[in-house]
């Protein structure tokens, strides 16, 4: 048996670069003129009685299954190449000599476990470095993506920046509160809950991602009809700049409570129409008047602080070695945190899916243009190459939305057409 066979890891990482070099190629020319034509040209009549198969571009959809497949290919390497980082990590003694080389520097203990937990941010990001570009790469051959290479790696930075930043403040926090008393789980969970209710809710305030661009009065004004219609009257819309950064049709709802608003990006004005505007605007207010984004990051916070206790109880029952102690074992714990959240991930896109269909459920009963419904999901499954329904061995595990072929067959009151679909 070779090398490459008896290391999964380095295996995926070829396969995945090979992917890369292959995809290497600029994009096609882009089609949206010619697929808007095609769509702008369905009756409502045919919308509402022909089924999804019929409605989309059949080779596009071949494309986007194929295009769905790798995705989620790659971002399965992108979870698994990170468990294994950390499983390295511990199982080499890394941590420990790390931790080791901070101490002949400094007796600062702040010092030593803010260097470890950026140490262990900064692994975290770079393992995951080759998938991410590997699933970008993928989306701008293709065409669905316009942004280069480079300033998609200048973000990645910023990204591992981050995350350096956000181990850091893990690290020292945490084993701060376990020197000074029994409860440090408690006050961490409760730190945990806060910060994510925070961020959540001060994000759209915040000075990063795309720039904000001053929205039309004709979107200010059917935004406004819109919310009302929702009940979520003074709803406010911001329209973004993603030009450059991705150029992908995207209206949601950001924001929790008073920092509440819809984010529409510049593209989607060129593609969509009025009606279908309308639609999205509706979809994204059932979500604030339901208090997704709240409700969301509760459940997701609550998932990952059991996911940590899991984790923790696990690397509790592997014994020390010469060279552990609390600071190095922080690997380990990783470790299993990382496999925690890869088998418990069905549960955070199968609460995902739930709101989406809610959301969709509550538009459509406020009188949401059905015609228009379908029309704006035809659009999204042609424009962004989503394919009508994943395969059923994977749409439970990473689809957050359901699929377009059962949202369509909603709208129309048709069929559910994906496999395995309730009846």
């Amino acid at each position: 048996m070779d090398c490459a066979a008896r290391n999964p890891a380095r295996l995926l990482g070829a396969l995945l670069l090979a992917l890369v070099c292959l995809l290497a190629a600029p994009p096609p020319a882009h089609a949206d003129s010619r697929l808007d034509a095609r769509i702008d040209a369905l009756t409502p009549h045919a919308l509402l009685t022909r089924s999804a198969a019929s409605l989309v571009d059949p080779a596009r959809q071949v494309r986007a299954r194929t295009v769905a497949d790798l995705r989620h290919l790659a971002a399965a390497g992108w979870g698994i190449a990170q468990v294994i980082a950390f499983s390295w990590l511990w199982r080499s003694g890394t941590a420990a000599r790390i931790r080791d080389a901070m101490r002949r520097r400094t007796r600062n203990r702040v010092a030593q476990r803010a260097v470890f937990g950026a140490s262990l941010g900064i692994l975290s990001a770079l393992a995951g470095l080759p998938f991410a570009f590997a699933s970008f790469r993928i989306a701008y051959a293709v065409g669905v993506t316009q942004q280069l290479a480079g300033p998609w790696l200048l973000g990645y930075l910023g990204r591992i920046a981050l995350d350096a930043l956000l181990g850091t403040l893990i690290v020292v926090v945490v084993l701060g509160l376990v020197e000074r008393t029994h409860l440090w789980y408690l006050i961490v969970a409760g730190l945990l809950v806060i910060g994510a209710l925070g961020g959540a809710m001060l994000t759209p305030l915040l000075p990063f991602g795309p720039a904000q661009k001053p929205a039309p009065r004709g979107l200010t004004a059917l935004a406004a009809v819109e919310a009302r219609r929702l009940a979520v009257p003074g709803t406010p819309v911001v329209m973004v700049a993603t030009v450059g950064q991705g150029g992908v049709m995207r209206v949601a709802a950001t924001g929790i409570g008073p920092t509440s608003r819809v984010s529409v990006s510049d593209v989607t004005l060129d593609h969509l129409t009025p009606p279908e505007l309308a639609v999205a605007l509706e979809q994204a207010d059932a979500h604030v008047a339901r208090a997704d984004e709240l409700r969301q990051t509760v459940y997701a916070t609550l998932l990952f602080i059991v996911s940590v206790a899991v984790a923790v109880l696990l690397s509790d029952r592997v014994g020390f070695r010469r060279d552990d102690d609390a600071l190095s074992r922080l690997a380990l714990v990783a470790t299993f945190l990382g496999v925690v959240l890869i088998v418990l991930y069905p549960v955070y896109t199968t609460m995902r899916r739930s709101f989406q269909n809610d959301a969709d459920t509550l538009a459509l009963a406020a009188g949401a243009d059905r015609a228009a419904t379908v029309r704006l999901f035809v659009r999204v499954a042609d424009d962004e190459l989503v394919p009508l329904c994943d395969r059923r061995t994977i749409r439970w595990y990473f689809d957050d939305t359901a699929p377009l072929g059962a949202r369509i067959a909603r709208a129309a009151g048709n069929a559910d057409p994906c496999p395995g679909a309730a009846p």
